[in-house]
């Protein structure tokens, strides 16, 4: 009798376990796909060049209100309405249909790579050159209700391909 009772707690702490692991692979995958649809939605904005700055703002605003963190979604309004800079892509746009790739970064809590290429133009020193360039950056979430939102963004590298 004995044996048996160890045995069906060896069972249940088990299928315990694997739940967990579950609801982690779940969320990561979750997260995942939120930042994949959120940066295809926002290079598509970018690359429609039928908008003008304000329509073009105001579709990105829309999406940030969705998808990031009131605090991030104020910080990026005014960088790119004080300089002109989009920080939320590192003022870089992929290739919709080329290499957007969204890892969880294993040593950050709810840290996730995003990554893509982009062809970016020189100004310094070959002006008008384009050269494309794989950008990294280090997305961080946090979870509000049942939602991912986006709640900082830095750059982990840019290199030249």
């Amino acid at each position: 009798m004995k044996k048996l009772n160890l045995y069906l707690v060896n069972v249940i702490m088990l299928f315990v376990c694997n739940c967990g692991i579950a609801q982690i692979n779940s969320s990561e995958k979750k997260a995942t796909e939120m930042l994949l649809a959120y940066y295809l939605k926002h290079f598509k904005i970018w690359e429609t060049t039928s908008l003008n700055y304000s329509s073009r703002f105001r579709k990105l605003d829309s999406l940030m209100e969705k998808k990031c963190t009131v605090l991030l979604r104020n910080k990026a309004t005014e960088t790119y309405r004080n300089v002109g800079i989009d920080f939320l892509t590192d003022d870089s746009i992929g290739n919709l249909n080329e290499n957007l790739k969204v890892e969880k970064d294993p040593n950050i809590k709810n840290g996730y790579i995003v990554s893509f290429i982009s062809d970016i133009q020189t100004y310094a020193d070959t002006p008008g050159v384009i050269t494309k360039k794989q950008i990294k950056l280090l997305v961080i979430l946090i979870k509000q209700a049942v939602n991912y939102k986006i709640a900082e963004v830095k750059r982990l590298s840019m290199t030249q391909i």
